[in-house]
């Protein structure tokens, strides 16, 4: 069936034009998508493949076996580094949405003038290297850093604190830094979208302040929480920058172990292994986020 002439789509724009403009974007779109598909699909599908590899000396062969990953699920060492990791990602992604909701509340309601300047504020700290960034917590928490020599000058201590470089806490606390910017980003941008007849109305019908957080910008505001839990939280359960420069033997995360065997350890089926079963369980995450999403929109 034809359509008539001067048809029209659901949206307004005639058949004709919409046909046209449909066909630029596939023009457009398909080259990146291929090179998307390329760089990204590519790499994992080689990474998957590669992990029934074995090694024999100095190279890899294409022997076909699930070795590495039974080395995995048979050694404890392995699972409960990356449970180690996956639990300071979250006490990460936790440490950081209590810092950034508050923020993002107040440059979205309280500084309704100076909007650009707050939301500024938080672009500026992410123009520093994230190596300058965690190097300048190496020398804050060191024994003859700052908080220490600060410490001892005010009488609060007698000797350096030992526990507060090489531990997980200094992990956490060097990626919360890191990753709180982004989380107030995210947070921001859905709260800068919520109607501000939403909070009128519940103010109208009686709500107070705090019932009308709870009830209204709360709920609205939990796919920005998500959206940048999940973005700070596959960050921080990856990072392999920070537990080298700031944490100690308690402090290996799952990134250090995988960069291990395709360097020192030479062993690239089983970081192969590593990184799939930690892509894997990332794949899990996301979809518990998106059922939480889907749950709290209902």
């Amino acid at each position: 069936m034809t359509a008539a002439p001067g048809a029209r789509s659901r949206f307004g724009v005639p058949d004709r034009l919409a046909g046209s403009r449909r066909l630029q974007l596939a023009v457009i779109g398909l080259p990146v998508a291929l090179w998307i598909l390329w760089w990204l699909g590519g790499s994992y599908f080689t990474l998957l493949i590669q992990s029934f590899w074995v090694t024999d000396g100095f190279s890899v062969k294409p022997l076909w076996n699930l070795d590495s990953y039974i080395k995995i699920f048979s050694q404890d060492y392995f699972l409960k580094t990356l449970a180690k990791s996956f639990l300071i990602a979250g006490v990460t992604v936790l440490v950081a949405t209590l810092l950034a909701f508050p923020v993002a509340y107040f440059i979205t309601f309280k500084m309704t003038r100076r909007k650009s300047l707050g939301y500024v504020m938080v672009i500026v700290p992410l123009w520093v290297s994230y190596l300058v960034r965690a190097y300048a917590w190496k020398v804050i928490l060191g024994e003859q850093g700052f908080l220490n020599t600060a410490l001892m000058n005010v009488g609060l201590i007698h000797e350096p604190l030992t526990f507060l470089l090489y531990s997980p806490f200094a992990v956490i606390l060097t990626l919360t830094h890191i990753y709180t910017p982004f989380m107030i980003l995210t947070i921001y941008a859905v709260l800068e979208h919520i109607p501000a007849a939403y909070i009128e109305a519940s103010r109208d019908l009686g709500a107070g302040g705090l019932r009308t957080f709870i009830r209204v910008t709360l709920p609205l505001a939990m796919p920005g929480i998500l959206a940048g839990g999940l973005f700070s939280f596959g960050l921080a359960a990856g990072d392999f920058v920070a537990p080298l420069l700031v944490g100690g033997p308690d402090a290996v995360m799952i990134s250090n172990i995988i960069a291990s065997q395709f360097g020192a350890a030479n062993d690239w089926p089983l970081g192969a292994a590593l990184a799939a079963v930690m892509l894997a369980a990332m794949i899990v995450v996301i979809r518990l986020a998106s059922w939480v999403e889907a749950r709290s929109l209902t």
